[in-house]
């Protein structure tokens, strides 16, 4: 690299990712489409202490990363303070033209850092941080919270239309509120569903011939994978040909689901693939299951249902956040109100029982690659225009 050319990195303007906790999910994953669809930038990463750094650093390919160790997960009013002093220091001491923030502690330190006079602020949302599924201190605190960010913050980025609703409802400016979607990996050229099922069946062992239904995620309280069980003993005992069930997946919960489905008797009609790192893999299972179910608290647009819209295979969830914008691109499927899981085994049951339908396949190509890298730099260069026209000169 010759003198000019670094002297042309070191004038880009540079954006400062914050984020609280860095591992695997999708608050991280929109880090990595953020800084791939801007590559006139130069891009930071500021990581709270319980972050897998080196992970940070290899998949986000961001110039720096660093750690702020007060900023954790957890409520601390001391860590919290400190956090917020060392991010408004930070915001001070370096020449940031943004600020983007990740995830509900530092979205909401950081944002808050920034508006006593420093960069414009992005807000990054996978999901919200209050709404059904959370307790009612978060849904007083963090709503009163975005009414006070929400006009001090120059734009959100968020998952879906229906997120967006959330935030608009408690006051943050519609106009700040952008829908730009989370990079999720889609199948290409479906295969039969038979193939698909014939597959299945000799890969993971399930039953030739039975009715399948099917969880992908983490096996984690918020997306209550416990619950399976139950469901799966209430169609047992009212169908006649009652369906197995299929959960690819792991989390901290897989013990006390193994237990319950021994406890009711189902056992051996359910397999537990555990986590399967390849996507192709989950999309084969998509394609030959009958029906994929997602029983959690709050989501901010779940991503197995955009694959499953993506594979024709209809959905039974809780009607969160996400559930009924997919139906409206094309999507089969039946939200359910929240906990209602006897409304969600009646759902289930409709879907097995009913006819053969044509191959639908819901319009997916707002989550293209192309099409959320160019939402991204949409709403950067918005907000780094709208700056530089409102510096003083």
């Amino acid at each position: 690299m010759d003198d000019e050319q670094a002297d042309r990195i070191e004038q880009r303007p540079i954006a400062l990712h914050v984020i609280t906790r860095y591992q695997r999910g999708g608050s991280e994953r929109r880090v990595r489409d953020i800084v791939r669809a801007t590559p006139d930038l130069r891009h930071h990463l500021l990581v709270g202490a319980d972050s897998d750094v080196e992970l940070a650093a290899e998949q986000t390919g961001a110039e720096k990363v660093s750690v702020l160790p007060a900023l954790v997960r957890r409520v601390s009013p001391v860590d919290d303070v400190r956090a917020l002093i060392g991010l408004w220091r930070q915001l001070r001491r370096d020449a940031y033209s943004v600020v983007v923030t990740h995830q509900s502690k530092a979205g909401v330190l950081a944002r808050a850092a920034a508006a006593a006079g420093g960069p414009p602020a992005v807000h990054s949302l996978s999901m919200a941080s209050f709404g059904p599924g959370y307790g009612r201190v978060e849904n007083a605190v963090f709503r009163r919270l975005e009414r006070l960010l929400g006009p001090r913050t120059a734009a959100y980025a968020v998952v879906g239309a229906d997120l967006a609703d959330r935030f608009a409802a408690v006051g943050v400016p519609r106009d700040r509120l952008h829908v730009v979607r989370s990079g999720v990996p889609l199948p290409g050229e479906l295969s039969s569903r038979a193939a698909a099922r014939e597959r299945l069946d000799a890969r993971h062992g399930t039953a030739p011939g039975r009715p399948l239904i099917c969880y992908v995620g983490s096996l984690e309280p918020r997306k209550n994978p416990v619950l399976l069980a139950r469901l799966l003993r209430d169609l047992h005992d009212r169908t006649a040909t009652p369906p197995d069930l299929l959960v690819i997946g792991d989390g901290p919960q897989r013990g006390e689901l193994l237990a319950e489905l021994a406890r009711l008797g189902l056992s051996d009609h359910a397999v537990l693939t555990g986590y399967l790192s390849e996507p192709r893999l989950v999309h084969e299972a998509l394609r030959a299951v009958d029906v994929v179910l997602l029983l959690s608290d709050a989501e901010g647009l779940p991503q197995v249902l955009v694959q499953a819209a993506a594979a024709g295979t209809p959905y039974v969830a809780f009607d969160v956040e996400g559930v009924r914008e997919l139906l409206a691109l094309g999507a089969r499927g039946t939200p359910v109100p929240h906990g209602r899981v006897d409304l969600a085994v009646d759902a289930v049951e409709h879907w097995l029982g009913g006819s053969p339908e044509p191959d639908v396949v819901a319009d997916v190509s707002s989550w293209s690659p192309d099409a959320i890298e160019a939402s991204y730099r949409s709403v950067l260069t918005g907000v780094l225009t709208a700056s530089r026209r409102s510096a003083p000169r």
